[in-house]
C-alpha cells in the first residue's frame, strides 16, 4: 500500500485530524480509512469508515469528528460508515483509489 499525503493541502489536514479523531473516539473499533481525493466519490462520500462494530453511538461519534474537522478546516468530509464483513464497499473505495493513483 502507498500513501502519498500532500501535507500542505488543507484537504489531507482535515482527513488526518478526522483519522486523530476517529482513533481517539472509536479506539479498537476502528479498522481502517479510505479516502478519495475531493473531487471523486462514491455513493455521495469521500471517505469510507470501516469499524468492527456499527451502532448508534459509533455514528454519532463519526458525525461528531466530521462536523469538528469541517468547521475547522472548512472541508466537506462526506463519509460512509461500514464493517469489515462489507467486502464489497470497501473493494470499490480501494479500487476507485487506486484508478487516481495512476493518473
Amino acid at each position: 500500500m502507498t500513501l502519498i499525503l500532500e501535507v500542505r493541502n488543507d484537504k489531507w489536514k482535515a482527513v488526518i485530524k478526522f483519522v486523530e479523531l476517529l482513533y481517539e473516539y472509536l479506539k479498537d473499533n476502528l479498522i481502517s480509512i479510505i479516502a478519495l481525493p475531493y473531487e471523486i466519490t462514491l455513493y455521495d462520500s469521500n471517505v469510507l469508515v470501516v469499524v468492527n462494530k456499527l451502532d448508534r453511538d459509533v455514528s454519532l461519534k463519526v458525525a461528531e469528528a466530521a462536523l469538528k474537522v469541517n468547521e475547522q478546516f472548512k472541508s466537506i468530509i462526506s463519509y460512509m460508515i461500514t464493517t469489515k464483513e462489507d467486502g464489497e464497499t470497501i473493494e470499490k473505495f480501494t479500487k476507485i483509489g487506486n484508478i487516481n493513483e495512476g493518473s
